[in-house]
């Protein structure tokens, strides 16, 4: 069985990346997986400090219980300023807390896509999230990511991705997850 979280770093209703994170969801399914998706707005936590580490908050031991349940995991990430956004960093430096003192993601095969109305597609993020998911967390990120630029107009209403070249990048990202996760499982 292979097992896949996806969450969208973005917690507005109408955000681009939780319309991604949901179309990535249904295609994830339509592959094999057993897929859940999860919302940050369900692990209310405070900032992380030093103060916090030897006594991580309930949400934090339920957002890392959720990570380390899944085999692969999915992140639908917005741009901000070039990089990701606060309340994503802040849940998973929680959860790495919950983890005696191994990597927040080691062994997780982990997949990136962005939705942004501008024209990189959140490329920016993707490279940054990517190095901190990798170097900080042991993450195993695999090398297709989702970038999908004009998001606004190429997320259809119906759910699907308008633009072919953006909906052919998600397509060979979310096969190298499902195939990367089903490698490590013979292992």
């Amino acid at each position: 069985m292979t097992r896949i979280l996806v969450f969208s770093g973005a917690t507005r209703p109408a955000s681009l990346n939780r319309r991604l994170a949901a179309i990535a969801t249904r295609d994830l399914r339509a592959m094999g997986a057993t897929v859940t998706e999860i919302s940050l707005l369900d692990f209310p936590l405070p900032f992380v400090d030093e103060d916090g580490r030897p006594n991580p908050p309930q949400e934090a031991h339920a957002f890392n219980a959720a990570l380390q349940g899944h085999d692969g995991i999915f992140i639908a990430t917005p741009e901000y300023n070039s990089g990701y956004p606060p309340i994503l960093k802040n849940a998973l430096d929680w959860a790495s807390m919950c983890n005696g003192g191994k990597p927040g993601l080691g062994g997780k095969v982990v997949a990136l896509g962005a939705a942004s109305p501008s024209p990189r597609g959140g490329y920016r993020v993707l490279t940054q999230l990517r190095s901190t998911l990798e170097l900080g967390f042991g993450a195993l990120v695999i090398p297709e990511m989702a970038p999908v630029p004009f998001a606004n107009k190429a997320l259809a209403e119906d759910g699907t991705i308008a633009d072919e070249a953006s909906a052919k990048m998600l397509a060979a990202c979310l096969q190298r997850l499902v195939a990367e996760v089903k490698l490590r499982q013979k292992d």
